[in-house]
């Protein structure tokens, strides 16, 4: 730790330094004999001067974006420091940080979870419609190998168990990714899974989809595009994109999904709309999912999952539409990350559960 500060702090020093040499090259020329010429005694007295000062001096600083992503950067590689909000594991691998800490009331905060799910379960069957959940367990637990001892609270550790022991009361139709994924099926500098992991997860929910609603009828085929790099949401939260040639870590290699949908029926006639529904987080917008999701099932999926969506928010905001944006629908895939079930409710939850309290 001693050392760590030590480090710290010289990095903090050679900034300064590094700072006031290029605000001192700046006034050495014309900046510096502007400032002159606008020193009076009512400069200094109406603080017109000091303005001036402050703008030629802001001028001659390093750009703060560039400056704070070096002093990242080098945090980074010389203390595996990611910040706040980031972990870094292994080499080159990120995780996020929200995945491994403990939450104040988290327990709780599951346990309504579930209450609620119940309570969505209830509203959708009275509608006609079949729910399927899919949980994605957090990118720490599935990859300890890439994690290097990466310390993790024992809240964070037992949340999906805490919350299968909740869920068994409920009888969901939920599905378990946990055996046999592919490892490690998480991108390294992305709190999402990659391609593998989310074509596995789509095998699964078709599995259990195929015995609840019989085989797709819509023949759906899927292109790979060619490999390309992307630095994942977690090189931009740690702010490491701009020095990842000097300090690491290397953007993933990524390759983009789409899919060719065999639509029935002539240009003029009209298609039946799709009766299945994905309502997710933002892995549903990632790696492919819901493109391996309509390959797996042979039929047509309707997006509406949302990035940031937690556990329920693109679920409660479709429930929020009325009977008529549901009215086609007659299966809802509803996923999302296992690390939304500890955090403190939404107040879209919260007024869902009070409107279904007594149902």
């Amino acid at each position: 730790m001693r050392d760590h500060r030590i480090v710290a702090a010289f990095l903090f020093l050679a900034c300064c330094v590094g700072g006031l040499v290029s605000v001192a090259a700046h006034l050495s020329g014309p900046a510096g004999r502007a400032v002159l010429d606008r020193f009076s005694w009512q400069g200094i007295l109406t603080g017109s001067f000091a303005a001036a000062f402050d703008r030629d001096v802001a001028a001659g600083a390093p750009e703060s974006a560039a400056l704070n992503g070096f002093v990242d950067g080098a945090t980074y590689a010389l203390l595996k420091d990611a910040g706040a909000q980031v972990r870094a594991g292994c080499p080159g691998w990120l995780f996020l940080a929200e995945e491994t800490l403990e939450v104040k009331g988290g327990a709780s905060h599951l346990e309504a979870r579930a209450r609620m799910a119940g309570m969505i379960a209830a509203d959708l069957a009275r509608r006609g419609i079949t729910l399927v959940v899919l949980p994605v367990p957090d990118k720490v637990a599935m990859t300890p190998e890439t994690s290097c001892a990466l310390a993790v609270s024992s809240q964070a550790r037992d949340r999906l168990a805490a919350w299968h022991a909740h869920a068994a009361k409920l009888k969901l139709n939920e599905i378990d990714v946990t055996a046999d994924w592919p490892a490690p099926g998480f991108l390294r500098t992305d709190t999402h899974w990659d391609v593998s992991g989310a074509a596995f997860a789509a095998a699964r929910v078709a599995a259990v989809v195929r015995r609840l609603d019989g085989e797709g009828k819509t023949q759906v085929t899927l292109t790979e595009g060619p490999d390309h790099l992307r630095p994942g949401d977690l090189m931009r939260l740690a702010n490491l994109t701009r020095t990842a040639s000097w300090f690491g870590p290397a953007p993933d290699t990524v390759r983009d999904i789409s899919a060719d949908i065999a639509r029935s029926g002539g240009l003029l006639d009209d298609a039946p709309a799709p009766d299945t529904v994905l309502a997710g987080s933002s892995y549903s917008l990632n790696s492919g999912f819901l493109e391996s999701l309509q390959h797996a099932l042979q039929r047509e999926v309707v997006q509406r999952s949302e990035a940031g969506g937690g556990f329920s928010g693109a679920l409660l905001a479709l429930l929020d539409k009325g009977p008529e944006a549901l009215k086609p629908v007659k299966l809802v895939i509803w996923e999302w990350p296992a690390r939304s079930l500890t955090l403190p409710l939404t107040a879209a939850e919260r007024r869902y559960m009070e409107i279904h309290a007594h149902d």
